[in-house]
């Protein structure tokens, strides 16, 4: 971190500094749990976004007792109460992240208690 000299407002009584530092802003971690929008449904499973975090969630790790249905428009995973499709708040936890120089990617899970949709 480096700050330099600061200099005083005029009239105010606070002083202005100019700092360089660095940060990590996003940085997603196996097993952390977050909450994600489904941008698209297909029959392997589903992807969703969370923030600049892009992540897919395969067909075998989505309960057992949600089937896929190519029919519907659009296409979703539903059981007899719940339904994932484009648009679903959906709560995944990170099974694994792979980072690209411009883009971050993430394996995730629905299939333990407290994970799935949120309604």
């Amino acid at each position: 971190m480096d700050i330099k000299m600061g200099k005083i407002i005029p009239g105010l009584g606070s002083a202005e500094f100019e700092v360089q530092y660095s940060a990590i802003l996003f940085k997603p971690f196996r097993n952390e749990v977050m909450d994600a929008v489904v941008n698209t449904v297909n029959k392997i499973g589903f992807f969703a976004s969370a923030g600049p975090l892009n992540i897919f969630v395969s067909h075998s790790l989505i309960p057992a007792d949600m089937e896929f249905d190519p029919h519907s428009n659009p296409p979703s995973f539903h059981s007899e109460d719940i339904k994932i499709e484009k648009g679903t708040l959906v709560r995944v936890k990170i099974s694994g992240t792979r980072i690209d120089a411009t883009e971050i990617y993430a394996i995730g899970t629905i299939k333990e208690d407290y994970l799935g949709v949120i309604e």
